[in-house]
């Protein structure tokens, strides 16, 4: 759904961004809403490469011998399902 809003904008940003819709033959609007949109995938993409995947975030935090791991491993009923 689309919604109105009011906004101020510098003039000769506005007569840049007329020249750009009328040349891709495109309306004011959808050139405004392209233009907005591919700045907040932008932001979101950059926000998010910044993250460590869970591996990488949870490394080293459980610090046990692999004897210990090995012998959780092994435990009876660890891995049988019901």
């Amino acid at each position: 759904m689309k919604k109105k809003i009011g906004t101020i904008l510098d003039e000769d940003l506005i007569y840049r961004a007329k020249q750009v819709a009328l040349s891709e033959q495109q309306a004011l609007n959808q050139l405004l809403e392209n233009a907005l949109k591919m700045y907040l995938d932008l932001l979101e993409k950059k926000k998010n490469t910044g993250r460590k995947n869970i591996s990488e975030e949870t490394r080293g935090v459980m610090n046990i011998s692999p004897d210990v791991l090995k012998a959780i491993m092994e435990e009876e009923g660890i891995f049988e399902a019901d």
